[in-house]
């Protein structure tokens, strides 16, 4: 017969949640943006069909991380909106590949383009499509 196990006495990794809520904490928010855009990716071998000029209805998720600040906010989520309204501008409703850092837009470069010009932002994902999508994430 076995032998129950004692508990281990280690200490916890996490903060006691009675020692404040900015002790050890992280907080992430969230917002997601469509667009619709055509492209082409210019780098992949004749007789693909992604070779070809076609579209997608994208949705973009973006994580932004911090501080909460004397607001309580990470960000106000109108200062994000702020922020990405001229990103969104850029791609919607366009030809990708004539966005200036988009020449071989892949769903990955895509998130690689937005990443790069989010704010505090901590990971960008890009779907192309229910089930297909690329992420990229702030390295640690």
């Amino acid at each position: 017969m076995n032998k129950p196990l004692e508990p281990l006495d280690l200490p916890s990794k996490r903060p006691p949640r009675d020692a404040g809520y900015s002790v050890g904490l992280t907080t992430r928010i969230g917002r997601t943006y469509r667009f619709e855009s055509a492209h082409h990716l210019p780098n992949l071998p004749d007789g693909h069909k992604c070779k070809n000029l076609h579209g997608h209805n994208y949705r973009l998720e973006i994580v932004v991380c911090g501080p909460l600040d004397i607001r309580g906010f990470v960000k106000d989520f109108a200062e994000i909106d702020a922020e990405l309204a001229p990103l969104i501008k850029k791609v919607d409703h366009r030809l990708l590949n004539d966005v200036d850092g988009l020449e071989n837009p892949t769903a990955e470069n895509i998130a690689a383009w937005f990443f790069k010009r989010i704010a505090d932002c901590e990971r960008v994902r890009v779907y192309e499509n229910e089930d297909c999508w690329a992420e990229v994430v702030a390295a640690i």
